[in-house]
């Protein structure tokens, strides 16, 4: 039975508290499997206009399944369970074919979905697909649901009040009863399959072979939200909403007695019980994300009954009793902000008294093994506190490995090494007249005394602040212009750029970008390494800028970037940084556009004009004559054909000679 996040009721809770840990997560439905290792997950999520179920391989941490309900479909409960498999989907294999031809039907893991619209869907996670519904019981949205272990019956309950009994193989309803009491929406079927506890704001305790109530608990202010029974179904645990207590019942058939046994307490709100399946061991889930554990759920009153005597229990008030252990999550960033765990289940791992809790948030959850007792003494450890890094729904997180990495590496800006210069450098004392002077002359005037300083040129000042050194910047642009670099293979362009990326050499950089294959370009980004990712696109991003005629070239470049290594590129925390200049450039580039295509179409318009204007200002003939081909190839048989051709050719010259004549008298 999955768990349902409820909102707060201010008249009966008994602790102020926000949403708890799996609403803040954006999970509206939440379970582990019933198996003793939990080794699936599911959720329900909300989606644009429709839920959205995933089911995470718990072991592994990835998604197995993901279904969405058909539109405007809300899922109102989960419940695990296993259905017969009767071949019709079954893998076209040997053995399923040995199976069905035997008549043995193995059982298939499913999730019963109750729906809004009042049916049920059973959704197998082997086929991915639902496999049956159960619908004409309920008119009302279900509230609860529940089946045998065999997957032959099952038992639900709506909002309408009514419980319904189902045959799952049929599909058919058997029986249907009202229930005994207002506002009943949760079940809870016993492990020998005898007992139904149904509860509403009390609990009832049916006995399936007679069809008759066993026994009534009261104890809740609010509305209960979760029932377990212990391994041997003498126990039966309850949570409420907005109530920080559990209560403990007693689910014997020998006996009357309806008080609670005892009241397991913390600190806030439950949000989530379990009862271990070996042990007579509780845990609960609070909504701040905590979990608390107790070993022996009804250990204090056994001893007391067996003091005072079972008349004596059932008047006396029931005792509280705190978690023996309790298990904390703490951020690695600070110990002071807490990872709220989002569900928790026992798990025979380890050799048991361990629990699986699920943590982080509804887009990647981690899940993790927690050993509660001491290893070597078998006690149980009273405070557990785990440090781990916070997971968030965001795709790239701020505190991931390659962010962690990047700060580290990042080297910081330095002023030390850096001139400033100012106004004042360039000032210039007084407009002056240039004066070509010999050398000769210059030395002289240079030897004599109380000769007025020349005012040094920009050039000289620029030199002596050592900001520029234009002579050694010629010779490196002649070195340039007169070194020219080949361009490199395509088996060898990896490792020429590589080279180029890591000495930072322009020159042998533009020689690799000469390449503009995109096969070629395809395996080179392929086979580059990650660190040299980004200095590649910061340098085609640069040159794209600087000269946007190379644009169809470079975007061959970056787009086989961008295409080949995006899982890559989305751990880097600053890339949106470092391509807002690229997107404002092709921006900018894009609004241009719109207005070519305009001018493109005013100028067909034009054109075509033009043409018609043409064609209209010539006759008949002269269109015929611009018509017709200008050579004409014809295979002849014989030489008088080939006259006879001559003799047509030449008598056509004539007349078009003599229209010509017609029209310039005309003209004349």
């Amino acid at each position: 039975m999955g768990k349902v996040t409820h909102k707060r009721n201010h008249d009966t809770s008994t602790v102020e508290t926000s949403a708890n840990a799996s609403e803040n997560a954006g999970i509206v439905i939440s379970s582990f499997d019933e198996s003793n290792t939990a080794e699936y997950f599911a959720l329900i999520t909300h989606a644009v206009d429709r839920h959205r179920l995933r089911i995470f391989n718990v072991r592994s941490g990835t998604v197995s399944n993901d279904y969405s309900a058909q539109e405007k479909e809300k899922i109102t409960c989960l419940t695990w369970g296993y259905l017969k498999d009767t071949g019709d989907l079954q893998a076209n294999t040997v053995q399923a074919f040995k199976k069905k031809k035997s008549g043995i039907a193995s059982l298939s893991r499913v999730i019963a979905l109750g729906m809004q619209s009042g049916s049920i869907a059973m959704y197998s996670l082997s086929h991915g697909a639902i496999t049956k519904q159960l619908v004409g019981g309920h008119t009302t949205a279900i509230t609860d649901f529940v089946m045998t272990k065999d997957g032959q019956r099952g038992y639900s309950v709506a909002e309408d009040n009514f419980i319904v009994e189902w045959d799952i193989e049929e599909g058919k309803e058997i029986s249907k009863w009202k229930a005994d009491a207002k506002n009943v929406r949760k079940l809870k079927l016993s492990h020998d399959e005898n007992k139904l506890a149904t509860a509403g704001h009390t609990i009832t305790l049916w006995d399936l072979t007679t069809r008759s109530v066993i026994k009534k608990f009261t104890g809740h202010a609010s509305a209960i939200k979760e029932l377990s029974f212990s391994h041997q179904d003498d126990i039966l645990v309850s949570n409420a909403e907005d109530d920080r207590y559990v209560n403990v019942w007693d689910a014997q058939t020998t006996n009357t007695n309806s008080n609670n046994l005892t009241a397991l307490t913390l600190e806030t709100n439950v949000a989530h019980i379990d009862f271990s399946s070996t042990e007579p061991s509780v845990l609960a889930v609070t909504d701040d994300g905590l979990v608390g554990i107790w070993e022996n759920a009804s250990f204090t009153t056994s001893q007391s009954a067996s003091t005072t005597g079972s008349n004596r229990r059932k008047m006396m008030r029931s005792m509280t009793k705190e978690a023996d252990s309790h298990l904390k999550i703490v951020s690695t960033s600070s110990e002071d902000s807490v990872i709220p765990i989002l569900a928790a289940k026992f798990v025979t791992d380890n050799g048991g008294k361990s629990i699986m809790v699920a943590r982080g948030s509804s887009v990647k959850p981690s899940f993790e093994v927690v050993k509660y007792a001491d290893e070597s003494t078998g006690a149980i450890l009273p405070e557990i506190t785990l440090s781990r890094q916070p997971i968030t729904n965001y795709l790239i997180d701020t505190s991931s490995i390659a962010a962690n990495n990047l700060r580290t590496t990042r080297k910081a800006y330095d002023e030390s090494a850096v001139t400033v210069i100012g106004n004042t450098d360039f000032a210039i004392k007084g407009p002056t007249m240039a004066i070509h002077t010999t050398e000769g002359q210059a030395e002289e005037e240079e030897g004599e005394e109380g000769a007025e300083t020349v005012e040094l040129t920009i050039e000289q000042k620029l030199e002596s602040l050592d900001v520029s050194n234009t002579k050694s910047k010629k010779k490196n642009n002649n070195n340039k212009k007169k070194t020219t670099i080949d361009t490199p293979s395509a088996g060898s362009l990896r490792a020429v750029l590589v080279q180029a990326l890591h000495t930072n050499d322009s020159g042998l950089l533009e020689a690799c970008l000469q390449h503009y294959k995109p096969d070629v370009i395809d395996n080179t980004v392929r086979k580059l390494p990650t660190e040299y990712l980004i200095p590649l696109l910061l340098e085609l991003i640069t040159r794209f800028q600087e000269k946007p005629i190379r644009a169809p070239i470079l975007l061959v470049w970056i787009k086989s970037v961008l295409l080949i290594h995006t899982a890559y590129l989305m751990t880097v925390p600053d890339l949106v940084g470092k391509l807002s200049n690229f997107y404002q450039a092709l921006d900018t580039r894009l609004g241009v556009f719109p207005k070519l295509l305009a001018l493109r179409g005013r100028l067909d318009i034009v054109q075509s004009q033009v043409n018609v204007k043409s064609y209209s200002n010539i006759n008949d003939k002269q269109l015929q004559r611009a018509q017709l081909p200008e050579n004409v190839y014809v295979e002849l048989d014989s030489d008088d054909e080939a006259e006879a051709e001559e003799d047509l050719a030449s008598m056509d010259e004539d007349d078009i000679s003599s229209d010509d004549d017609d029209d310039e008298d005309m003209v004349s």
